[in-house]
């Protein structure tokens, strides 16, 4: 289902085009788990039923013309939800893993939404009565310790997507640029988790320097009651607690994924139909352009937020060692005859 409107005003100097959607994917191939002692690992099965729902609007702009002069203007703003309505008939809160490593793993839940990130958190104090309720319940060395067992930790799916572009044309020359960015949604990153357990990150040596810490937290006593933590700890004893495992305390390396980046910045020019009368081209243009130009805010400490863990899996939500975003530059040439 979808239901929209275009609306163009003051001879197409402002327009927008709104669209809102509905539509479900059933019936998908899955691999569901069997028991072992049935010489299967997995069967294969036609079932779910998975909905978005989402909104696109877009917004064109001419806030200024002149004879040689014009600007042009173009926001996209657009936002999905994805929901899982049903995995298998029956099956309420069903989790299926669309991929993963070890403790972190990303699952289509149902009743969820698509991609949430699963894994361990830190164990923290979970008596409501006790004034030290939600603070870390730290070892009696007072580091951070791990829960035994996954909970939900993020989602992939981002709030809303937005990209905004600017044309400003000069008589025959024309200069543009695209700003987007991504507002919401999580991501785990496996090479934070690297790089501060083995004492490379910058964040394991602040200033230059390697000085104990002590933890915010309390040590169960063997009485059951809680005391504040004094004992100071090292760096490195703190971050190989945090990476303890191969997903570490899965909650410390969640990140939001939230980025804005300037995308694209274009530089064109047009030949005079003048210049090319006496010729047989009747178009020519010269152009250069730059793409991933600048991240202007992001939260992964240098990690590009749109990484992804590999291209064979519909695990996205995590990255692990992730190269560099490329910066490309493009140089074109467009004739016309």
């Amino acid at each position: 289902w979808e239901v929209g409107t275009e609306l163009r005003f003051f001879n197409n100097r402002l327009g927008f085009d709104f669209a809102w959607y509905k539509t479900n994917a059933k019936r998908q191939l899955m691999n569901i788990p069997m028991n072992n002692l049935s010489g299967y690992g997995s069967m294969k099965v036609n079932a779910g039923n998975i909905q978005n729902t989402g909104i696109e609007l877009m917004v064109n702009a001419r806030p200024v013309e002149t004879k040689d002069f014009a600007w042009d203007s173009q926001l996209n703003i657009s936002k999905n939800t994805s929901k899982i309505i049903e995995l298998l008939p029956g099956e309420d809160g069903m989790r299926y893993s669309l991929g993963g490593s070890d403790a972190l793993q990303i699952y289509a839940v149902a009743g969820g939404v698509y991609g949430e990130i699963w894994g361990t958190k830190y164990q923290r104090v979970d008596d409501k009565s006790s004034p030290y309720y939600g603070q870390l319940l730290l070892s009696d060395s007072g580091l951070p310790q791990a829960t035994s067992e996954s909970y939900k930790i993020g989602e992939q799916q981002p709030d809303v997507m937005a990209g905004w572009t600017n044309t400003f044309t000069y008589k025959n020359l024309s200069f543009s640029f695209l700003i987007d960015g991504r507002f919401g949604g999580d991501i785990f990153s496996f090479t934070n988790l690297e790089l501060q357990r083995s004492g490379i990150a910058e964040v394991t040596a602040p200033g230059g320097k390697r000085e104990d810490i002590v933890v915010a937290g309390v040590v169960r006593q063997s009485d059951g009651s809680y005391v504040q933590n004094t004992t100071p700890v090292s760096l490195e004893q703190y971050y190989q607690a945090l990476g303890t495992g191969r997903a570490g305390i899965s909650e410390a390396y969640v990140y939001d994924a939230t980025n804005i980046r300037l995308r694209n910045v274009s530089l064109n020019y047009s030949f005079p139909r003048e210049m090319l009368k006496n010729t047989p081209i009747q178009r020519l243009k010269l152009g250069v352009s730059v793409n991933n130009v600048w991240m202007i805010k992001s939260n992964l400490n240098g990690i590009d937020p749109e990484s992804v863990y590999a291209t064979s899996t519909n695990a996205t939500g995590l990255e692990n060692a992730s190269a560099p975003t490329s910066r490309t530059y493009l140089f074109n040439v467009t004739i016309g005859f």
